[in-house]
């Protein structure tokens, strides 16, 4: 390279003094004399050769001798020795990890929940146990509306040097009943007997992982999800889950893989006889590449998403999501930026359907919902050094969004019917391809060493393409809360509040508009030694008979005392 510099660095030079000895010289020659004031050079100086005359002072040293006249003194003074004291501190309290909980409410409603804890060496044992129920007694209510919610978990980790491991087994058994019917239709009493309005669902799982320390692989995890209910419906869901990292330089790239298998059958449609079989494969992988300074995080990376309908070749679908994440600090601590986009697909299954509504029928058509994109932005950071707040908006697409619509009647009111969920008094599944804006707010103090609160607020606008509204969503959601401890009494308060929602009634041909709500929970806790306590729990203290769902009120004001001991 530096040849080639060279070599047309003179033929550059010779050009250009060959074209400037061609042309004509017009300039006449002048002799300039120019004068300038004298620079001296190093060379000029000289070297001084005269040494200066010191006269020497030689004067001796005195020889000076010292000593000491060590003379005795009579003190009385006597030191007091003492002893070591320590700082005086608060008694730490003692923590006790099993508990056994229990108590009473009205409603005819008992509780008893209770979690043990074991630990030796590397062995690690727990047990948790929550049974509530109640009895109902929902004013003006004409079908029984009593409720049941039980779970057992058992779970065991170990733990070694390079890797860790751990399961638990569950078991959820849940009784509702499907009690809200119809104001418009009047049911007579020989239908009212034939209604069998109990459903049960039934829920064993099994989950595993494996956490590694060392190498590419990180974690693997595994679920086996079998959900049931009292009309034979049955739904498996299995799981695989690892986790890789491979590192770049002080980087890594995390790459997070999931294979899911999801089979079930409904016994019959809801209006005819029909068995309804239900199967999709979904295989799926998320690598993003994370890279986190001081004041600045970002987040670049991609989904892939493969969902394969194994009752119809037709629906599988093949889709690609980017995941950007941004977060900058603009003041430590008191304000950071922060923005993204990123979609995802989710498989609907009837177990994560009944955990949103319980009182759907058990005959709905499963599809998956695609969140082709999401983008959002927003500011978070400290207003001082207890005020913590979170702002932020988004805008979303979502394609065949689960929504609940109310199920019309097969009777008239005077007509039998064969399954208890076909009086109008159940809901179905309706899909829609919605664009949703939203706005979120959060606020977050700590008032003083013994008291806390906050409060989230949530703004939603719906653009529908099939249904004329956004059945049984709010558009607009609230909660605040606050905490308060002072020696051995605590006590913590809730409030709720969900917006107006719409569904429609087909039996009516008519809109239904249900009202906002607001539900107000109080809880006091006080204890009497470091294992004894007693608590009370006040819920719907408003005492307003709200609309969950269209027809199905709630219970009023409930309150319900105990007792907790810990060991």
């Amino acid at each position: 390279m530096k040849r080639i510099l060279f070599t047309l660095f003179i033929l550059v030079s010779c050009t250009t003094t060959l074209t400037a000895q061609q042309e004509k010289d017009s300039i006449n020659t002048e002799v300039i004399n120019v004068v300038t004031s004298y620079t001296p050079a190093i060379s000029d100086a000289f070297k001084a050769k005269d040494n200066p005359l010191i006269k020497e002072n030689t004067e001796k040293s005195k020889n000076i001798r010292y000593q000491i006249h060590s003379s005795p003194i009579r003190s009385t003074f006597r030191p007091n020795i003492g002893g070591y004291r320590s700082a005086k501190t608060a008694g730490k309290k003692r923590l006790y990890p099993n508990y056994i909980k229990a108590g009473y409410g009205n409603y005819g409603t008992p509780l008893l929940e209770a979690f043990l804890y074991k630990r030796k060496k590397e062995h690690e044992i727990d047990f948790f146990l929550y049974n509530k129920a109640s009895n109902g007694g929902i004013d003006k209510v004409l079908l029984n509306d009593a409720y049941l919610n039980t779970q057992l978990e058992l779970g065991y980790k170990n733990t070694q040097r390079s890797y860790n491991w751990e399961t638990n087994i569950t078991y959820h058994r849940d009784a509702y009943n499907w009690y809200g019917l119809p104001s418009d239709i009047t049911f007579d009493e020989n239908t009212l007997n034939s209604i069998s309005e109990k459903q049960v669902y039934n829920t064993i799982g099994i989950n595993g992982v494996l956490n590694l320390n060392k190498g590419k692989l990180k974690s693997a995890a595994i679920s086996i999800l079998n959900f049931s209910d009292k009309f034979e419906s049955k739904e498996m869901q299995i799981g695989l889950y690892p986790r890789f990292e491979l590192p770049i330089d002080k980087y890594k790239i995390v790459t997070d893989v999931g294979l899911e298998v999801l089979n079930g059958e409904f016994k019959k449609e809801y209006e005819t006889a029909t068995k309804i079989n239900y199967g999709y494969l979904t295989f799926g992988t998320h690598a993003y590449f994370p890279i986190q300074n001081d004041n600045f995080f970002f987040s670049i990376g991609a989904k892939i998403k493969y969902n394969a309908d194994l009752e119809n070749d037709s629906n599988s679908k093949f889709k690609f999501y980017p995941d950007v994440k941004v977060d900058y600090v603009i003041v430590d601590e008191l304000l950071n930026i922060y923005a993204g986009l990123n979609g995802d697909l989710k498989q609907n299954t009837y177990q994560s359907l009944v955990s949103k509504n319980p009182y759907i029928s058990p005959n709905n058509i499963l599809l998956p919902t695609d969140n082709s994109f999401t983008v959002f932005g927003g500011l978070k950071g400290k207003l001082s050094a207890n005020i913590d707040y979170n702002a932020s908006a988004s805008f979303s697409n979502e394609d065949n969004k689960a929504l609940f619509k109310k199920n019309k009647s097969l009777t008239d009111g005077t007509t039998a019917v064969t399954n208890g969920y076909e009086a109008g008094n159940s809901f179905g599944i309706v899909y829609d391809n919605i664009k949703i804006f939203d706005l979120y707010g959060e606020i977050n103090t700590i008032l003083t060493n013994t008291i806390s609160a906050g409060a989230t607020m949530n703004i939603k606008s719906y653009s529908l393409t099939k249904e004329a509204e956004a059945w049984n969503l709010p558009s607009f959601t609230a909660s605040a809360y606050g905490k308060y401890t002072f020696e051995k009494w605590t006590g913590k308060a809730e409030l709720f509040f969900v917006g107006k929602r719409k569904d429609y009634d087909l039996d009516a041909d008519k809109l239904l508009f249900l009202d906002a709500y607001g539900d107000l929970n109080l809880n006091v806790a006080y204890e009497f030694s470091s294992k004894w306590s007693a608590f009370i729990d006040a819920n719907n203290v408003l005492n307003k008979n709200y609309e969950r769902f269209a027809n199905f009120e709630v219970q009023g004001f409930q309150i319900l005392g105990g007792f907790t001991y810990r060991f």
